[in-house]
C-alpha cells in the first residue's frame, strides 16, 4: 500500500497558477539581479582588495609598479561597469517601486538615504579619485584637519564602509515594501 504524503499549505503549482509572472515582472527581474550583480561586484571586490590583495601584497615586500598599476586599472574597469549599471538599473527599479500603490514615506526617506550615498561613491570615484582608486596602500594623512577629513571620507576603506550600508539600506527597502504589503 502505497502512503500519501501530507499536503503542503503552500505548493508552487498553486501559487504560478494564481499569480503568473507577465513579460515585465521576467524584466524587472533580471534588471534587480543586474542591480545586485554590480553592487556585489563592487563592493566584494573592495572587499577583496582590502581584506586580501593589500595584506598580501604588503607581506610580500610590494610589487613591481606596472603590476599595481595592472591591478588598479582592471578593478577600476569593474567599478566603472559595476557604476554604470546602477546607474541605469537604479533609475528603472526606483521608478517602477515609486509607481506602486504600497509605497510609503519611510520607504521613500530610505531610498533617497540611499541614493544620496551611492552618488557620493559614484562622485568620489569618478570625479575625485580618477587616478588612484583603489588606493595600492591608504596615503598618508595630510597635515590640515580638513585635508585629514577630505581624506579620510573619500578613501578606499570609507567607499566600502559606504557601499556595505547601501546594500544594508537594499534589505531595509525590501523590509519596508513587505510590511507595506502584509
Amino acid at each position: 500500500m502505497e502512503t500519501q504524503r501530507p499536503s503542503l499549505p503552500f505548493r508552487w503549482t498553486d501559487a504560478v497558477s494564481q499569480n503568473p509572472m507577465d513579460v515585465l515582472d521576467w524584466i524587472l527581474l533580471a534588471i534587480r539581479w543586474g542591480h545586485a550583480l554590480a553592487a556585489v561586484s563592487w563592493v566584494g571586490g573592495g572587499i577583496f582588495y582590502l581584506m586580501v590583495l593589500r595584506p598580501a601584497i604588503q607581506q610580500a615586500r610590494g610589487l613591481p609598479p606596472e603590476t599595481n598599476r595592472a591591478i588598479g586599472v582592471e578593478f577600476r574597469g569593474l567599478v566603472s561597469t559595476a557604476i554604470a549599471v546602477l546607474l541605469l538599473t537604479g533609475v528603472i527599479l526606483s521608478a517602477s517601486r515609486l509607481t506602486e500603490d504600497v509605497v510609503t514615506s519611510p520607504y521613500v526617506a530610505v531610498l533617497v538615504v540611499k541614493i544620496v550615498l551611492a552618488l557620493y561613491m559614484f562622485y568620489v570615484v569618478r570625479f575625485m579619485r580618477q587616478d588612484s582608486y583603489p588606493y595600492p596602500e591608504e596615503p598618508e594623512l595630510p597635515d590640515s584637519r580638513w585635508q585629514r577629513l577630505t581624506s579620510r571620507i573619500t578613501g578606499t576603506t570609507a567607499l566600502l564602509v559606504i557601499g556595505v550600508l547601501v546594500i544594508g539600506l537594499s534589505d531595509v527597502l525590501d523590509g519596508l515594501l513587505e510590511n507595506a504589503l502584509a
